[in-house]
């Protein structure tokens, strides 16, 4: 009896045990008991009945979801492989367990239908540039398709537009000669941008080489009316010197000085003229002085 009233009791400590959950926060937990629908577990501590009580755990998580590479067709008729990632998140757990089997997957369907929806009304060029519009075009109604089962679609990105492989290599080699050709066109603009900085420097050589000769011929005639003026100026202190000299001399040599007149008049025609001696001690004196 002993042994099996220990059996007994370590069955009822394991029964018990095994009944209280705990709820971690990012879990909400759908209760059934005998498999109806019993209520919703929150965040705690939870005792369940054995046997009677049924648990399906739900992530309130956002979820990422990849959607499978799909070969789609543009409206002008060009084949593209499309794949894209869809962020969801439960919002009713009830919702999304009781009124639909296997949600995300359902929520992957329609994005991919989207899609090809979608990029069945643009252009190979469209699609390639458009991305933000692809998807804004599917998060839209992927939000109003998964609204009924309380998923909320938080986000849609395109990972891949891929063309086929000749589109892909003759795009490539559109797009390096275009790089070619913005190259040669950025070299172009600059040499002529180096010519036109080559002329305005020659430009400006030349004004300022211009400006110094006009200086410099400037300088030089002032300088030569400076040294004009100043000669001018010492001929004319050293006529006033003579002038002062000769009044001098002749205040009190009136003869002798109409004499020198007389005498000078006669010279400039060659005339011979007698002097006495008078006259020459006298022009012998003003010399001296």
């Amino acid at each position: 009896m002993g042994f099996l009233a220990i059996l007994i009791i370590l069955f009822a400590i394991i029964v018990v045990f095994s009944s209280l959950v705990k709820i971690s926060p990012n879990e909400k937990w759908l209760l059934e008991r005998l498999s109806k629908f019993y209520g919703t577990l929150w965040q705690w501590w939870h005792f369940i009945i054995p046997f009677l009580d049924s648990v399906k755990k739900i992530d309130m998580r956002e979820r990422v979801m990849t959607t499978p590479s799909h070969e789609m067709i543009t409206k002008d008729n060009a084949v593209v492989t499309v794949d894209a990632v869809v962020y969801t998140q439960i919002v009713d757990p009830y919702k999304a367990v009781y009124e639909i089997n296997d949600p995300f997957n359902a929520v992957l369907q329609i994005a991919m239908a989207n899609l090809r929806s979608m990029i069945g009304q643009l252009t190979l060029d469209e699609s390639l540039s458009e991305r933000a519009r692809i998807n804004a075009f599917v998060q839209t109604h992927l939000s109003e398709e998964t609204a009924k089962w309380w998923l909320k679609v938080t986000k849609v990105e395109i990972q891949r537009i891929e063309p086929p492989a000749d589109l892909t290599k003759s795009m490539q080699e559109q797009k390096k000669a275009e790089q070619e050709k913005r190259a040669q066109i950025l070299r172009a603009e600059w040499l002529k941008e180096a010519a036109i900085r080559e002329a305005e420097w020659l430009r400006e050589k030349q004004i300022i080489e211009a400006e110094w000769f006009k200086q410099k011929q400037v300088l030089e005639a002032e300088w030569e009316a400076q040294a004009i003026e100043r000669l001018a100026s010492a001929k004319a202190k050293a006529l006033e010197v003579e002038s002062v000299a000769a009044s001098s001399f002749f205040k009190d040599n009136a003869v002798l000085k109409e004499q020198l007149k007389v005498l000078e008049e006669s010279m400039k025609n060659n005339s011979k003229y007698v002097l006495d001696s008078d006259i020459f001690k006298l022009i012998k004196g003003f010399i001296q002085k």
